[in-house]
């Protein structure tokens, strides 16, 4: 008989829901077979069977469940379902088991909880034609739009028709009114790794300025040949990844106060917000990949952050993160150092501006701030400047960044 014990996830999170079992009590299963959705702050994950067998539950759909618990069982043969000793519960605290809907739809506490709070009817719901409802659901079907822009668009085709969230909820404490709104629970979790970066590491930040007027033009050109949205982020996330072998000390992490673990290969995470949450979705082994292979992973990221929902496992194992703040109204941004990594990077709005070519007449440039944040344990003011050079002088050169890694 093996346990089924939740594994831990992320670092955010102290306990998740089961959402529901993906195979039903006393059947058999095979070894890496799904066994059970579990939710967490950003992601839905499935867990699978690590040996085969007949599968027990011992935790009933919408609990909640902590690292380590035991949500059911593997009996092997000859073992029968009576024979496994039932398991305590996962959650100390009483937890209402997700609820069914006429159609058979189950819908999460944790979606009903959200559903509450921003007024949305069951009936409406259920016209998403989902059969499991997760918070992570409604905030991505029922939360504010995309303003504007193609990738507004491109939403608009896989959004069904909702009503907006409702107001913030008024209350008065005495004669002083006041307002309050819930946060939802991905801003929750960012919440606390902004938190913990601020108290646990002593960050230090270096900003230079990039000419990419040759970067915007070869995003362009690219753009057509691959048939993909190419700007200046997959040429950033391209420029980082280039620089691994030679900074090997900016994707590292602090192991102790004497040691830098290093790391295998760059693996570049880049934050997606569109409305539904900040994510950071992470290129693994993106020193290893071509700029095309590049393209092609953060395209799927895109279109994952505007229909549907990360898997933990996307979200997990960066260890550098490049920040996108494409609005052409920000010129600088500071990044957090996430938790466990060394730097982080910020990409600035382009700007156009006049300056005097060699030949001393004026010209037309576009420009970029490319900001680097960074943990002042593992590197100086010097590393971090040379660093930004070599970024810098690769989206200056962007010809460098095409073809194999």
């Amino acid at each position: 008989m093996t346990e089924i014990r939740v594994p831990k996830l992320n670092n955010n999170d102290t306990e998740y829901t089961l959402v529901e079992w993906l195979v039903d009590d006393g059947k058999p299963i095979g070894a890496g077979d799904p066994l059970a959705v579990v939710e967490t702050s950003k992601a839905a994950e499935e867990l699978e069977a690590a040996t085969e067998g007949v599968l027990r539950q011992s935790l009933e759909p919408g609990s909640v469940c902590a690292p380590g618990d035991v949500i059911g069982h593997v009996l092997a043969p000859g073992e029968t379902v009576e024979a496994a000793p039932a398991a305590p519960a996962a959650s100390t605290v009483p937890v209402p088991r997700a609820e069914s809907s006429p159609g058979g739809v189950t819908i999460t506490k944790p979606a009903r909880v959200l559903m509450t709070e921003w007024g949305i009817g069951e009936e409406q719901v259920l016209a998403w034609g989902l059969k499991v409802v997760r918070r992570t659901d409604v905030e991505r079907l029922a939360g504010p739009a995309p303003a504007e822009g193609a990738e507004a668009e491109a939403a608009a085709e896989t959004r069904p028709a909702v009503l907006p969230p409702t107001a913030p909820t008024h209350s008065t404490k005495g004669t002083v009114p006041t307002l309050s709104q819930a946060l939802p629970s991905v801003q929750q979790a960012v919440g606390r790794s902004v938190l913990t970066s601020h108290r646990t590491i002593p960050a230090a930040y270096t900003v230079v300025k990039v000419d990419v007027t040759k970067a915007q033009a070869l995003a362009a050109q690219e753009g057509r040949r691959l048939r993909r949205l190419v700007g200046l982020p997959e040429l950033l996330l391209s420029a980082v990844a280039r620089s691994y072998r030679a900074f090997p000390l900016c994707f590292a992490r602090l192991a102790d106060a004497r040691t830098a673990e290093l790391a295998d290969a760059a693996h570049v995470g880049v934050t997606m917000d569109v409305g539904q949450g900040l994510f950071v979705p992470v290129v693994e082994r993106a020193s290893d990949l071509a700029f095309e292979e590049i393209v092609e992973a953060v395209s799927g990221f895109r279109r994952t952050v505007m229909s549907g929902t990360f898997r933990e496992s996307e979200l997990s194992g960066g260890n550098i993160t490049v920040t996108l703040h494409n609005d052409l109204d920000v010129v600088a941004a500071v990044p957090f150092v996430f938790p466990g990594q060394a730097c982080a990077l910020a990409l600035a709005g382009p700007q156009q501006e006049l300056f005097l070519d060699p030949d001393g007449a004026v010209a037309a440039r576009t420009v970029a701030n490319v900001g680097l944040a960074y943990d002042h344990r593992l590197l100086n003011g010097r590393d971090a400047v040379l660093f930004l050079q070599r970024v810098k002088a690769l989206l200056q050169s962007p010809e460098k960044l095409l073809g194999e890694a």
